[in-house]
């Protein structure tokens, strides 16, 4: 079997070659192990760190929260 690697631009042309290969029938395989993380991203987690913890809460109470204020 054959491998080729395509580098994808942004997520309309991954959703392009994806149908593209499948109206073909060619059996791809996704390989998402290589995301790297922009300085963007970087500064907003390294922020995120910085946080005061005593204030934080859970997935849960968060979801609770955001369900009480917008009616969700």
């Amino acid at each position: 079997m054959s491998t080729i690697t395509i580098h994808l631009k942004d997520k309309e042309e991954e959703t392009l070659m994806e149908n593209l290969l499948k109206k073909m029938k060619i059996s791809f395989e996704k390989n998402e192990d290589d995301f790297d993380l922009t300085d963007e991203m970087k500064r907003v987690i390294d922020e995120a760190l910085k946080q005061d913890r005593s204030q934080s809460v859970d997935g849960k109470e968060s979801l609770k929260r955001i369900r009480a204020k917008y009616g969700l």
